[in-house]
């Protein structure tokens, strides 16, 4: 871990092993710091008696140890077993406590592919969208994409598109949506794989894909209009006249200072939007 942590109980002379991430862990609050930011990662597989011994035996926490054993025996929800070792310490606040916990209760019912999926989606929504390709990617080139539905399939590779356009890759934003059409044959999939190749000014492309699939010439239309239209937004024509003007009617230093500014905030965040 790259986060230093204080913590308040006792360490362990012996980690835990969480073979997940293959990840070691000496304390309650880096078990902690674990489960606040992978709560996506965590099933039924969590709730073991390996962990509960560890806790009592390493951590010196029999009480603990003990609640969570009975936990193990009775099947009790995960979400329950979770919010038992958040609450055992000072690490996470109360309400970053209730937002893990409500997260893990809509999902510990659901497939290991499907827990990765919303992980995945939740970091692209978070701006996070390196770590949302490799999540994507990862799913889709592990046995556990076997047993998705091939329609979810598609949908996956339909955001693993989306994060590749985001980032102005749209060769891969193609690849990505041309997959995901095969197989969920959404029209909003088939849309964005004919976006993603207009974007890169890929005529070639963009005329086969439509024959590939037979798209018919009104659905081909709409996107050519569409495409047309965000380049021709007001704020879009407005920041063009203002460079227009400044090039040609300012002071020389002072317009190059501008426009270095802007270029520089769209590199943070293009650089913002590429952190892992």
């Amino acid at each position: 871990m790259s986060t230093l942590i204080y913590c308040k109980t006792p360490i362990a002379a012996t980690p835990y092993y969480i073979e997940e991430v293959s990840l070691n862990v000496y304390s309650l609050e880096e078990l902690s710091y674990f489960i606040l930011n992978n709560v996506y990662l965590l099933s039924s597989k969590f709730m073991s008696t390996e962990l509960c011994n560890w806790i009592g035996r390493e951590l010196k926490l029999p009480n603990l140890s003990k609640e969570l054993h009975q936990m193990v025996q009775n099947n009790s929800p995960l979400h329950i077993f979770v919010g038992h070792i958040l609450s055992a310490n000072g690490f996470a606040s109360n309400k970053e406590i209730k937002d893990a916990l409500a997260i893990i209760s809509t999902f510990e019912n659901k497939s290991e592919a499907e827990r990765r999926k919303l992980r995945a989606d939740r970091l692209m929504a978070g701006g996070k969208l390196v770590d949302a390709i490799y999540e994507y990617e990862t799913l889709l080139s592990e046995e556990v994409s076997s047993t998705m539905p091939r329609t979810v399939e598609g949908d996956v590779y339909h955001n693993l598109g989306c994060a590749f356009a985001k980032l102005f890759f749209f060769e891969e934003a193609c690849r990505s949506f041309d997959e995901g059409y095969k197989r969920n044959q959404k029209k909003q999939t088939l849309y964005q794989l004919l976006y993603s190749a207009r974007c890169a000014k890929d005529k070639a492309a963009f005329d086969e894909y439509v024959n590939k699939y037979q798209v018919p010439r009104a659905d081909v239309e709409e996107v050519l209009q569409i495409v047309s239209r965000a380049t021709v937004k007001d704020d879009i024509v407005g920041f063009d006249s203002s460079i227009n003007d400044m090039l040609y009617g300012g002071n020389g230093q002072e317009v190059s200072e501008t426009i270095n500014n802007v270029i520089q905030n769209w590199k943070n965040e293009y650089i913002r939007l590429c952190r892992i």
